[in-house]
């Protein structure tokens, strides 16, 4: 595996070897020696270390995202919608919600939300596509009109 490679996979600390980490600075051991102990690189026990002193834990902080814009209720009406009539649009069915929830969801949520439940978009049908029997038909006809003028 190539260093690059190597360095782009993060493993998470497990539970137990933060609670090793946090233990051995009362040994009197310096983060380089921690950082063998443990198999951690040494930023990682430095920051562990300070986690430990200033916030009390070594639990992981959760991400950062936003809370979600739609309620379970809402969700379940967005694919109800999706499934019952397959030619609406995201937009479409944005704009039933807002009018209902009297809060604004972009279509962009709404994609996601019916792709979260196994929907995926799909195009149109621009027509009936042509059986075997349909061509024979089709060339039968044309050859029957292909000697006809145009008057």
């Amino acid at each position: 595996m190539s260093r690059r490679k190597q360095q782009s996979v993060f493993d998470q600390v497990s539970e137990f070897n933060r609670g090793r980490t946090v233990t051995y600075p009362d040994c009197r051991l310096s983060f380089r020696e921690i950082s063998s102990r443990v198999g951690q690189n040494q930023t990682t026990v430095i920051r562990i270390c300070d986690c430990w002193m200033q916030e009390g834990t070594t639990d992981r902080r959760g991400g950062s995202h936003p809370p979600q814009r739609t309620t379970s209720l809402e969700e379940r009406q967005i694919v109800r919608m999706a499934v019952t009539d397959r030619s609406v649009t995201s937009r479409i069915i944005a704009q039933h919600i807002e009018s209902e929830t009297h809060h604004s969801v972009s279509a962009h949520t709404i994609r996601r939300r019916l792709q979260q439940s196994g929907l995926t978009a799909r195009r149109p049908f621009l027509g009936l596509p042509f059986t075997q029997n349909h061509r024979r038909l089709h060339r039968i006809w044309c050859n029957e009109r292909s000697m006809w003028v145009a008057e």
